[in-house]
């Protein structure tokens, strides 16, 4: 009888509710801050990596020709742009396509960084269909970059960010590679 008593007693009683409700509700609440903060995190790096390939064909495609000394300055300044994300090294490829046909178009020269690979001078390239005008000549840009979140929450293992960008040639076409 006085565990029913009991019971019904602490049925009634709300003095405690709130805290309860806390309790039940403080890890959900957690959960979203650590996510959130992870989730912003890896949105600032994904739009960072894909600023440095939109930077590359910009910057190159505005040239009448492209030497060593300028592929190896434009190396050093997008490295800057990774900024506060520079623990990992993103891996940049750029190169110039010449677009033979609606259907075909070929690597006229290529420079790689950080680990990615040159595309051979010759090979062919598949593009997307608005960009193949005949006679034209773009360059394309990649970066990949290897994000691994700092406090591993949202996404517990790397993840990678890899960026394609086409510029069209805007002064000359193709843009010459020069030593």
């Amino acid at each position: 009888m006085r565990l029913a008593l009991s019971l019904r007693r602490f049925g009634r009683e709300r003095k405690g509710l709130a805290a309860i409700e806390f309790a039940f509700l403080l890890p959900v609440m957690v959960f979203v801050l650590l996510a959130s903060v992870d989730l912003i995190n890896a949105l600032g790096t994904y739009r960072r990596a894909e600023n440095v390939a939109a930077s590359l064909a910009d910057v190159i495609s505005r040239d009448t020709s492209v030497s060593n000394a300028e592929i190896t300055g434009l190396w050093s300044a997008v490295a800057m742009l990774m900024y506060p994300d520079t623990d990992t090294v993103m891996s940049e490829r750029v190169s110039s396509v010449m677009i033979n046909s609606a259907t075909s178009a070929t690597v006229v020269w290529s420079e790689a960084h950080n680990g990615a690979t040159q595309l051979s001078v010759g090979s062919t390239v598949a593009l997307p269909p608005q960009m193949m005008i005949a006679g034209s000549s773009l360059i394309m840009a990649e970066t990949t970059y290897h994000y691994t979140s700092p406090m591993h929450f949202l996404f517990p293992s790397s993840v990678n960010f890899s960026h394609t960008v086409y510029r069209r040639s805007r002064l000359v076409d193709p843009i010459q590679r020069v030593p």
